[in-house]
């Protein structure tokens, strides 16, 4: 199946991409997405993608057609056929 990935700040900077189209396994979670991402662009990107998960901080921004994964299954969430999935970085300032 297929989903769009859109990325934001310095995601699009790693990617050299603002979205993409992504094949993924049916019965795939956000997780494996970001399993296949990481193996696609590196160590970079997989600090970012669990930026919250492994140590208290700000944390990534997963969005699934709009809505806040958290309001889902978080990570362990279904995708399906046509998803857009948003990926925003923390971000900190002041």
């Amino acid at each position: 199946m297929e989903i769009m990935v859109r990325y934001f700040t310095v995601l699009r900077k790693l990617t050299e991409k603002k979205q993409e189209k992504l094949k993924i396994k049916e019965d795939s979670t956000l997780e494996d997405m970001l399993t296949l991402l990481t193996k696609r662009y590196g160590e970079s990107f997989e600090r970012y993608a669990s930026s919250g998960r492994v140590k208290k901080g700000l944390q990534m921004v997963f969005l699934l057609n709009g809505e806040d994964i958290t309001q889902f299954n978080g990570l362990k969430t279904m995708l399906h056929n046509g998803d857009i999935v948003t990926l925003m970085p923390p971000i900190a300032g002041g």
